[in-house]
């Protein structure tokens, strides 16, 4: 959302087209907010759970604005690190579905719905998709960091002529 927010305002200001950027954000941020309604519905949090996910979002979500206002190409990496991350967390936990640490048990109707699941969906069919998820918003913002490169490499070459 900070980004997408911050790249409207950017295009707006410069009068020119976001390339895309806009859509491909909000489009990361309700992905990612589908991922959290999932796992609310699979894990049921408790009270103090769901309050450390709000602080937690009140922390993060200022911190990064102001990264993405002062440092965009590094905010962009710093999701892409994140995603990595996710991915990792998540392939260590289909592993321990595999090895019947946690049950298999049979996937939320958001999931199905959200990501055209068949109505036997598991916990591992869930968790495969949101890793794959996971797997293109880190490789997205990854490429996000390589086109401002490029931008900012452009923008050299031209002023330097």
């Amino acid at each position: 959302m900070v980004g997408g927010l911050w790249q409207h305002l950017h295009a707006l200001r410069l009068m020119r087209d976001d390339e895309g950027w806009i859509r491909t954000l909000l489009d990361e941020a309700e992905n990612e907010r589908m991922h959290l309604m999932t796992f609310i519905e699979i894990a049921q949090p408790s009270l103090i759970e769901r309050l450390i996910i709000m602080v937690t979002q009140l922390i993060f979500y200022n911190f990064y604005f102001f990264l993405y206002l002062l440092a965009p190409r590094t905010a962009h990496r710093v999701v892409a690190y994140f995603e990595e991350e996710a991915v990792i967390s998540y392939t260590q936990f289909l592993k321990e579905i595999d090895e019947g640490h946690y049950e298999n048990v049979a996937a939320p109707q958001i999931a199905i719905d959200y990501w055209g699941l068949n109505q036997q969906a598991t916990l591992r069919d869930t968790v495969m998709v949101i890793r794959a998820d996971e797997a293109e918003h880190r490789d997205v913002n990854h490429s996000f960091v390589d086109s401002l490169d490029a931008r900012q490499s452009k923008t050299r070459q031209t002023t330097s002529n």
